[in-house]
């Protein structure tokens, strides 16, 4: 279980009612004094390098163990979009060869491979409460190269099964690259069945913005030949690292770690599970299905009608959600209690006959 009164030490800052996790979550106080002691090393120039080279260290370290993955499989890029085209161009495709993704998908894992010269991207549709693992699985061929997918799917929540696709990725000689931009942080071991897995700071990692962990195995760094180059990464280096990692990015990194793993990340897991399936049951009741059949990450999405001017009624009750394909996305996290899903539950009580998705008026 976790200690609310606890977090809130960590949280002081933390805002009632947010339910925007998937977006941008809330940040640890000790966030803060770890930038400002990167800003501090640095103010005394190589004389603080050890400071920094300490920190480099510690972050793979610890990302490593959340991750399930060796701490030299562990770098920092940019954001998430700087790092999978970066992984797109160091793979040597060849005539023919194919790239599958889901239609559906974030643009992040989708996008930078129809970048690529000669190279086929097969779009994976999918319908509603689909089996998304099954169809990318029944989609690969001969000719597939890679599989680039998001973990957790940012609209619906659906969760892939990882351990299942790279299996059958490996089988057929390719690799399985993963944006786990809405999974690191909720999902321990996360990157142990992915060629490439990358996620993002400044959603359940509590990092804030300016950084991506990249975790890289065996079979991509084998066949990796990176198309940018630096000092960091002369040939014939697989790095995707082309420069220095971001020491701000860094030291939020490190600092929110230990606050996750200073609480435990199966309990924050099974806090997490514990809202979400409240809410998802809780709006169901209400005439309000969730995309999802039964919630398996931080994300519900709920069919409503209008959902933009249910989420700006939420907001005049100071409750942030969000809208995600016409869905009204509710996302809690470490840092959401139940008082606040209580608050969520009674304005939805009240606003529900007015958006239910096969009928109502606003």
């Amino acid at each position: 279980m976790i200690d609310e009164r606890a977090i809130a030490d960590h949280f002081p800052h933390r805002p009632r009612g947010y339910f925007d996790h998937a977006a941008v979550s809330t940040v640890p106080v000790e966030v803060e004094s770890a930038v400002a002691g990167v800003a501090r090393a640095l103010g005394r120039g190589t004389r603080g390098s050890s400071d920094w080279h300490e920190l480099t260290d510690d972050v793979s370290v610890l990302l490593a163990d959340e991750l399930g993955v060796a701490a030299t499989a562990v770098s920092v890029l940019a954001n998430t979009g700087t790092a999978i085209n970066s992984v797109a161009r160091a793979i040597p495709f060849v005539g023919g060869d194919e790239v599958i993704v889901l239609a559906d998908d974030f643009p992040s894992p989708r996008m930078p491979w129809h970048t690529i010269p000669g190279l086929s991207v097969q779009e994976v549709a999918t319908t509603a409460h689909a089996d998304r693992t099954t169809a990318l699985i029944a989609a690969i061929s001969p000719g597939t190269r890679a599989v680039s997918v998001t973990h957790v799917h940012a609209t619906t929540g659906d969760v892939l099964d990882l351990a299942r696709l790279h299996d059958a990725c490996v089988s057929a000689d390719a690799l399985l690259i993963v944006d786990g931009a809405q999974a690191a942080g909720l999902f321990p071991g996360a990157a142990r069945h992915a060629d490439v897995y990358v996620a993002a700071s400044y959603k359940w990692l509590l990092a804030g913005f300016g950084a991506a962990v990249v975790a890289t195995g065996e079979r991509f760094d084998d066949r990796a030949v990176p198309g940018l180059i630096g000092y960091m990464n002369e040939p014939p280096s697989p790095r995707l690292a082309v420069g220095h990692s971001n020491l701000f990015g860094m030291a939020a990194l490190q600092a929110a770690a230990r606050v996750r793993q200073g609480i435990g990340l199966e309990a924050i897991r099974a806090h997490t599970l514990s809202l979400t399936r409240r809410i998802a049951d809780g709006a169901a009741d209400l005439g309000l299905p969730p995309a999802a059949a039964e919630p398996a990450s931080g994300i519900v999405s709920l069919t409503v009608a209008d959902a933009p001017t249910l989420t700006d009624r939420l907001k005049d009750r100071g409750i942030t959600t969000t809208v995600r394909d016409g869905a009204l996305r509710v996302s809690p996290y470490l840092t959401t209690t139940h008082d606040d899903v209580d608050l969520l539950l009674s304005a939805l009580t009240e606003l529900a006959p007015a958006h239910h998705p096969h009928g109502g008026h606003s």
